[in-house]
């Protein structure tokens, strides 16, 4: 297993900010890398952080950088522009991408980089922004073992469940269904309790019963106390979990596979970002059934 000093890290959202934390905790000095050079500014330990604004300048202080983005896109263009990790130095670099992106762009991604010599595997993860902060995030990571190998010290300090699924591609295929499973779940919850409040029980006895049923899910436990306090703020929101369920209607497309409430769940979160929710925590989905049962979910 390989050992590490410094690992860099760009993107230092939601997610990626808990992540540097926690490396920062494991006694990592971290190279940190964002649009917003305030998120830098804001991690503890400043002694510790390298803080940097372009991609290529991350490799000249290490050689394992970890990227967490929003999207497919991003992190193309995070390798390949102008000013991206392949503009720099590239001798014994490491990528470990942990963002949840495009299956295909992954096996892309991870062809190209072999290609050039460069090591690459993927670990999008799962456990919201408290398994972020936490370091208690569920990583879905593959590639070549002996690679997983030589990540697993990083990623054993932001994540506690990590689970190898295989080839380049696999993680983010797990990743997909988990978030896919997820938006169901979350649009389940949103229906059942919109029910029972418009039929006039206390919302608070429906999740008591439910945690102890087998209606019991993560949105149950996890999301219910957020919307009884009113709290709709991210988390992970709306747009970035509309962006996972579209890869699952891509990958099913693809695929000449039908599924049904995968589609219908993908309508109701776009409906979602129409009605202006999009940069709201997912949870906020209810927000349409309140407002077709004429109730509010609270305590």
């Amino acid at each position: 297993m390989a050992k590490y000093e410094k690992v860099g890290l760009i993107g230092l959202g939601v997610m990626g900010f808990g992540m540097a934390v926690n490396l920062l905790k494991a006694g990592y000095t971290v190279v940190a890398c964002d649009i917003n050079q305030e998120r830098i500014k804001m991690l503890p330990e400043q002694s510790k952080v390298i803080a940097v604004s372009k991609p290529c300048e991350v490799t000249e202080h290490t050689n394992v950088v970890i990227t967490m983005l929003p999207n497919s896109p991003h992190v193309q263009s995070v390798i390949y522009d102008e000013n991206g990790l392949l503009s720099g130095k590239t001798e014994g670099l490491f990528l470990i991408d942990m963002s949840s992106i495009s299956p295909d762009v992954t096996r892309e991604i991870g062809k190209d980089l072999k290609a050039k010599g460069i090591k690459f595997v993927e670990g999008p993860v799962s456990g919201g922004q408290s398994g972020a902060n936490n370091g208690t995030l569920t990583i879905m990571c593959a590639g070549d073992d002996k690679d997983i190998d030589d990540a697993m010290e990083i990623f054993e300090a932001v994540g506690k469940n990590i689970v190898r699924c295989g080839e380049c591609g696999a993680g983010q295929v797990v990743k997909v269904a988990n978030q896919l499973m997820s938006a169901i779940n979350l649009i389940s919850m949103s229906e059942a309790f919109a029910l029972a409040v418009k039929a006039g029980v206390n919302p608070e006895i429906v999740m008591k019963v439910i945690q102890g049923g087998s209606g019991k899910c993560w949105a149950v436990d996890n999301r219910m106390p957020e919307i009884l306090k009113g709290n709709f703020e991210p988390g992970f929101t709306i747009d970035l979990h509309t962006k996972d369920v579209k890869l699952a209607v891509e990958m099913a497309k693809n695929m000449n596979l039908p599924l049904y409430a995968t589609n219908l769940v993908a309508e109701l979160f776009k409906t979602a970002q129409v009605k202006g929710l999009g940069k709201k925590d997912n949870c906020a989905v209810i927000k349409l059934y309140e407002e077709l049962a004429g109730v509010e979910v609270r305590s």
